[in-house]
């Protein structure tokens, strides 16, 4: 769940809401919430919404995974 935690720092109004981090394709994770309605990894988008229909899809954002990698290594560190 890092993708959508991630996410979820940066929007906050995510974190009680059902949400997937991906596109209609394809899902990269899916938070807790929306795991309850079968949402899951590797799942097509438009599948996880047929389960969940309030879910909120966000698109994939490599940099920002990429620089809260990079926080999260210098805290292990």
């Amino acid at each position: 769940m890092f993708y959508a935690a991630v996410e979820i720092r940066e929007n906050p109004n995510l974190a009680n809401v059902p949400m997937a981090v991906g596109g209609n394709s394809m899902l990269s994770t899916a938070n807790y919430i929306a795991r309850k309605y079968g949402v899951r990894s590797a799942m097509p988008g438009f599948v996880a919404k047929k389960l969940c229909p309030e879910l909120i899809i966000v698109k994939h954002s490599s940099e920002l995974y990429s620089e809260a990698g990079k926080i999260f290594k210098t805290i292990l560190r």
